[in-house]
């Protein structure tokens, strides 16, 4: 019964995370919209040559809104974890370690992409 409780929650967590990396990738302008639009207004591969640090700063965005599934999917399932724990205080702790470690998780990741962009903006002033 565990193991089917587990492929439950895996095959939930996918049909979850895969339609959000999807939304990120169209409004990033990576997969073209269904009217045939970029990002920039063109048609899609009409003379829109992307620079490295613009292709970079794509995927940045995308991985961003992955951190950012995986952040909200941990917080839920803590949530729900400590909501059902039923008073015993192994699952409430467990429940609250693992959102304290997904919160310092994205504070982490959130740091390093501030810190990355000030120091490219620093050096691209320069």
């Amino acid at each position: 019964m565990k193991n089917v409780k587990k492929i439950l929650i895996g095959l939930y967590l996918n049909f979850l995370i895969l339609p959000l990396t999807a939304l990120a990738q169209v409004n990033s302008g990576l997969i073209d919209d269904a009217a045939g639009i970029n990002g920039a207004g063109y048609p899609a591969g009409a003379g829109t040559s992307d620079t490295i640090p613009q292709t970079i700063g794509t995927l940045i965005s995308i991985v961003l809104s992955f951190v950012g599934a995986i952040f909200f999917i941990y917080i839920v399932i803590s949530g729900i974890q400590w909501m059902t724990a039923g008073g015993e205080e192994e699952k409430v702790t467990r429940a609250k370690t693992r959102i304290m470690n997904a919160i310092v998780g994205l504070a982490v990741t959130v740091a390093a992409f501030f810190i990355t962009w000030f120091i490219s903006k620093t050096l691209g002033a320069a």
